[in-house]
């Protein structure tokens, strides 16, 4: 059954649709007539397994009574079987026979002839043959032998009836009642075994027929998981878990798009309006040439900047990112990006502490690069005359480069987004401070690909620790 469901899902959910025809109508249509044959495959099985189970077990309490009755009839004649064996010849026989209570003993002679009987008209069922069922007044008899043979030398057959009437009618009653009893009992499970069935496998019908209607326009499409039960509910909440992070993946990368756009749009624009100036007056006027080639090549360089961040985040999201990974020196590659940053940066102090012979794993270039990123972020947001503070030190399995800011500090709402892409603190200040709001996605990128981590605090006013987790060699 599960994996018919698994089937009706993929089908459902993954097949196209087809040119000029209405989407999801005919995937619903499809998969309402499997999902009604399976429907009908489970209430049919169900109904025989109940049929069957209920079957024997009317078949086993007929046994049971049956065998109850042999051992009661047993029980019942055996003090006058006792009687008539411990007989010490024929006339004792023939007394005990005749004065037998219950049930019906007739003793034939060697010549087959009665010659003693304790029922009076014994002479009517006598002439019956060794064993078997017989017939007289309204009641049925079980009748079987039994030969003995006495001191003198004479031998009897002593035939013994006993009055089945009364079982019969109660095991027919018994019968009859049981059939009734099964057939209202299968109907009934039957119709609300088809009932449940169907109503809770209701989810796969919506399933169908959602999963056919999905497109970009209603990705906030879900199942109703309220009349749903077991294993059903499970699919529904895995549907709409699936949808949420469909959802939200394709809200993300319209975003995506549109910022990039937007930031794309800028450098553009500047470069068509110097274009224009360049055109109207640029040919006569040097000062506006040569401002327009300088405008023209920082944004040529700000964009082809852009475009190789998207192309980074792009690879990365495709998995064709390959970083050329191996050992190095992590305290020299940090020691590096102070000394560079100190011979760059004159408006901050640098302060640095780095632990010597940490070696690590990874790709030198962008380790670096991630590192740089955290580095110029603590510069851009630290008023000149603040601390910005680079540490390397060993932890357990791990090399730990912290950088650590006196700067503005950023708001705790603001610290689960800050590596989101295109996402800025504040966005009028980010623009005058420069940056498309890509770095820490990336940075993030690099340490995640290199199976770190990254730490952050801060407190606004005070400034902002990032702390990268990075495995050791």
């Amino acid at each position: 059954m599960k994996i018919k469901i698994s089937e009706f899902i993929r089908k459902s959910a993954g097949t196209g649709n087809s040119p000029g025809k209405m989407p999801g109508k005919n995937h619903a249509k499809s998969g309402k007539m499997h999902h009604t044959s399976l429907v009908s495959h489970i209430t049919a099985f169900n109904t025989r397994m109940y049929a069957a189970s209920l079957s024997v077990s009317m078949l086993v309490i007929l046994l049971l009574v049956t065998l109850f009755n042999i051992f009661s009839v047993a029980y019942e004649i055996k003090p006058a079987l006792d009687r008539i064996e411990n007989s010490f010849g024929t006339d004792s026989l023939i007394e005990n026979v005749n004065t037998a209570a219950h049930p019906i003993f007739v003793l034939l002679n060697e010549e087959g002839e009665i010659a003693a009987s304790s029922f009076s008209e014994a002479y009517g069922i006598a002439n019956l043959s060794a064993w078997g069922f017989h017939r007289h007044q309204g009641k049925i008899y079980f009748n079987y032998p039994q030969s003995y043979s006495t001191a003198s030398g004479e031998s009897f057959k002593l035939l013994i009836y006993y009055d089945i009437t009364l079982f019969l009618i109660g095991a027919a009653a018994i019968g009859a009642v049981s059939i009734l009893i099964l057939l209202v009992s299968v109907i009934a499970v039957y119709i609300r075994g088809s009932y449940l069935t169907r109503k809770a496998f209701g989810v796969v019908d919506e399933l169908i027929v959602k999963a056919g209607n999905i497109s970009s326009q209603n990705l906030n499409l879900r199942l109703n998981v309220s009349d749903s039960t077991d294993e059903l509910v499970e699919i529904a909440v895995t549907f709409n878990n699936m949808m949420d992070r469909i959802e939200k993946s394709y809200k993300k990368q319209k975003q995506f798009v549109s910022d990039a756009s937007h930031e794309l749009r800028t450098p553009i624009s500047v470069i068509q309006g110097y274009a224009r100036m360049l055109e109207r007056w640029g040919k006569d006027d040097k000062e506006i040439l040569q401002e327009s080639i300088t405008a023209i090549i920082k944004e040529s360089k700000n964009m082809q900047d852009l475009v190789n961040k998207l192309l980074f985040i792009a690879r990365n999201d495709k998995d064709t990112l390959v970083l050329q990974k191996n050992k190095f020196s992590m305290s020299e590659l940090v020691n590096e990006l102070v000394r560079d940053t100190l011979m760059l940066e004159t408006k901050h102090q640098i302060v640095s502490h780095v632990s010597p012979d940490i070696v690590i794993n990874g790709d030198r270039d962008q380790i670096k690069q991630a590192l740089r990123i955290f580095v110029d972020n603590a510069i851009k947001y630290t008023e000149p005359g603040g601390t910005i503070t680079i540490n390397l030190e060993a932890d357990g399995q791990y090399a730990v480069a912290t950088v650590r800011d006196t700067g503005m500090g950023i708001l705790e709402k603001d610290l689960p987004s800050i590596f989101d892409r295109f996402y800025r603190v504040d966005t009028a200040r980010e623009r005058e401070k420069g940056g498309h709001g890509l770095g820490l996605s990336i940075a993030r990128i690099i340490v995640l690909r290199h199976g770190g981590r990254i730490k952050v605090a801060s407190k606004v006013g005070e400034g902002t620790r990032f702390g990268i987790h990075l495995p050791l060699k």
